[in-house]
Parts: C-alpha cells; structure tokens; sequence
C-alpha cells in the first residue's frame, strides 16, 4: 500500500503536544527532550505541508489548521490505543495508566499498592506522578487522581476523600517547643511547598487566628521534603488528612490543634466519558474507592 500516512512517532508526539500546548510537557509526558518533540513536530509539519503550531518565547499555540487536525486525528489514535491495549491485555501481562498528584502517590498510594498487586500478580500500574494537569481527555492515562472541583470537563468524577487542613508536627518537637495561644509552636518555621503555599492562610482565615508575629517560613519544592522536614523536628507544618493520614494514624506526626478546616480543593477520581475501561482498569478503580473508604478519609 502506498505510503500516505505520517510516521505514528509523529502523531503520538502531536497528540500530546496538542493537548499540552507545549513542547516541555509533551517532552515530560513521552519521557523525551523538548528538541526530539520540536523535531517530530517540524517533520510532520514539513509531511503535510502546514503549520500546525505557532511559537512563541513564552510557549506554542494550535493554528486554526493544527486545531481542525488534531479534532480528526486525536479520537482515532485513542481507538488505535485502545484496540491495542485490547489485544494485549488477552494474554500476558495487563497495565493501567494512573496520573495522580506526586503527594498522594507517594504518602498514600505508595504504601498500598503492593496490596494490590498480591491480588493481581499479572498487573503493571503505570503510575505518572507529577503535579502538571494532564488532559486526560486527550491522553493515553486509564485514570487520573485529581485535587480540584468538579465539573471536569469531558470526564466522569467521584469524590475519593474528605480533605481537612490542620497544622501538624513530629512528636519531638512537640515536647520541647514553647506554643502560643493557638498551639502553634514559637520561634519554630512554618513548612511550606509551592503548590500549596497557601494552605496556612486558608487555616488562619477560616479559624479566625490572626498570623503569628515574626513567623519564619521555609519553601520547598516538593510537599515530601516538607513532611521530611517536619518529621524530623525542624519545624511545623498545614498536613492534608487525606494524604497524612497513615503518619497521623501511626503517631509520627500529631496535630497541633483540634480546628480542622475543610480544604478548598478535594480529590476526585476521573475517568474519560463514555469511554470504555478495560476489566482491570475498573478492578483497580473499584480499589482505589475501596482504600478511601469507609469514612471518607485516605485509609
């Protein structure tokens, strides 16, 4: 047959480019450098004789031609997809994409997985820990966990986990510090990490404490260098219930006053909409519910 199809490296990297709108996590989400998804990108741009995107220093855009083909291009790549998924699945080893938020993966989802892997020997879940929100609609993920509220577009949620905030810190510190009023202890840093940077403010407003005089506060990258942090005494920090429950549980940090505060955002489950799963797909869904359950809370 004659060759009148592009390369398939070509459209799986401009699926992905398409849904991110940028070659840096398109780059992130196939595991190659931002200059291989650029390449494909020009080589399929200069295959059909159209500009698909246009760049710009801060990032990339869809053109009008680039939007009209990936409406075209994108479902039958998810049908390619799936009929392959399919068609493995009936033998051998059968896998699950997860994306979920790098926290929950590791403080929640990471000491339970082995669990389910006791059950189902012939498993592999691909776990896609990373904080930058993958349209799952255009992806090739079975199942995202996501912090939000819904609607979320083009996919079928149910709420996982009833989020508090409460301040939190190791049981060393605990004994020795001096606290104020409020509990919180004194001359001691608030721990905090840049996505949820906020989450001490949201404590304070909504439980009507007024900010601590000459608080220090130290940032990370990470919400799992700022629970590190924390267990080992270097301060105090606002914990997730949902995603320290296992550490709170098991006494290795405690909270530091009984005013818990509903978080603003809460965790879902999503699937893609009228798409079909795969029999495991749902088994490991109807897991995940399982952990979150009876009470609502992470465990």
């Amino acid at each position: 047959m004659p060759r009148e199809l592009p390369n398939l490296d070509w459209l799986r990297v401009f699926a992905s480019t398409a849904a991110t709108e940028s070659f840096a996590l398109a780059a992130g989400e196939l595991s190659v450098t931002p200059g291989a998804v650029s390449q494909r990108i020009k080589a399929l741009e200069a295959y059909l004789g159209v500009e698909l995107f246009q760049r710009y220093p801060q990032g990339v855009r869809l053109t009008e031609a680039g939007k009209r083909y990936a409406q075209r291009v994108l479902p039958p790549l998810e049908q390619l997809l799936a009929a392959t998924r399919d068609i493995t699945a009936s033998g051998g080893t059968k896998a699950v994409r997860l994306t979920i938020l790098p926290a929950l993966a590791q403080l929640w989802l990471g000491p339970r997985i082995e669990d389910f892997h006791k059950e189902h020997a012939n498993t592999t879940i691909e776990i896609w820990a990373d904080p930058v929100i993958v349209d799952l609609r255009t992806s090739n993920f079975d199942v995202a966990i996501r912090y939000g509220q819904p609607p979320f577009p083009g996919c079928d949620s149910r709420p996982l986990f009833f989020d508090e905030l409460v301040p939190v810190a190791a049981p060393s510190l605990i004994e020795t510090a001096e606290r104020d009023e409020h509990g919180l202890p004194v001359g001691m840093p608030l721990m905090l990490d840049t996505y949820w940077a906020n989450d001490f403010e949201q404590w304070l407003q909504h439980t009507g404490h007024a900010r601590p005089a000459n608080l220090i506060t130290q940032t990370f990258s990470l919400y799992s260098m700022v629970v590190e942090a924390t267990l080992s005494g270097r301060g105090f920090m606002i914990g997730h219930t949902s995603v320290l429950s296992d550490l709170i549980a098991q006494g290795r940090l405690q909270p530091l006053s009984d005013k818990r505060v509903a978080a603003g955002n809460q965790f879902y489950l999503l699937t893609k909409a009228s798409s079909p799963l795969s029999d495991i797909a749902e088994t490991f869904i109807d897991w995940i519910v399982e952990q979150a359950t009876p009470d609502g809370t992470a465990g």
